[in-house]
């Protein structure tokens, strides 16, 4: 099948316009429930599950973008992309692995859930870092990574495993940039054409349930 008439074409652009808009919603207020930990600690969980939602979110963007019909392996953007995100795979790798992480003897010296940090949403120039569980013997964690060539934070929040650093903000510029040149790309190489949805089609059904009258 020519790539042009390729209906993998649209599975793929349904793939990657759902993913990046969930990438969106989780970014956006990302920082914000992150700074709440300092007087709010219940929202720890929630602060992760962004994190860690939006990891796994970056991975699959990565693989639907490799199997895109007819998108060379060596496209700029694309190889921009991948080498931009490839981070990603080593925090879902150690994520999806937890259990033979959590075996290894001796277990590893960083928190199970990594370490959280974020900056100051009101002093620019001081970060936070949340160690989520019991802190056993020693404990390695890394912070936010301030750039003193820029003079600026590489990432508002940073989520460390290990001796990796995962920045958010730098990868969502990655994603933003691959979305805005991805999307067009598949709706122009289609040649059918792709007519997007701007109201959701929603399906309801109601069961009716009838009374057995006994005999």
């Amino acid at each position: 099948m020519r790539a042009a008439t390729d209906t993998r074409l649209v599975r793929c652009l349904d793939g990657l316009t759902l993913s990046f808009a969930m990438l969106q919603h989780m970014h956006a207020d990302l920082h914000t429930v992150c700074a709440s930990l300092k007087s709010n600690k219940e929202s720890l969980p929630l602060a992760f599950l962004r994190c860690w939602s939006f990891v796994d979110t970056v991975h699959r963007i990565r693989e639907v973008s490799q199997a895109i019909p007819g998108l060379s392996a060596k496209n700029s953007e694309l190889r921009i992309f991948l080498d931009s995100t490839g981070i990603a795979e080593k925090f879902r790798h150690y994520i999806q692995h937890l259990r033979s992480q959590l075996a290894k003897s001796p277990g590893n010296t960083f928190p199970v859930w990594g370490s959280l940090s974020w900056v100051d949403p009101v002093d620019s120039l001081l970060t936070h870092t949340a160690l989520a569980g019991a802190q056993v013997g020693e404990t390695q964690y890394a912070g936010c990574i301030y750039d003193t060539h820029e003079r600026r934070w590489v990432s508002k929040v940073a989520l460390s495993v290990e001796s990796n650093s995962f920045n958010f903000d730098p990868i969502f510029d990655a994603c933003n940039r691959f979305r805005d040149f991805v999307i067009p790309w598949i709706l122009s190489t289609y040649t059918p054409g792709v007519q997007l949805r701007e109201e959701l089609p929603i399906f309801s059904a109601r069961v009716q349930i009838i009374e057995r009258v006994p005999t």
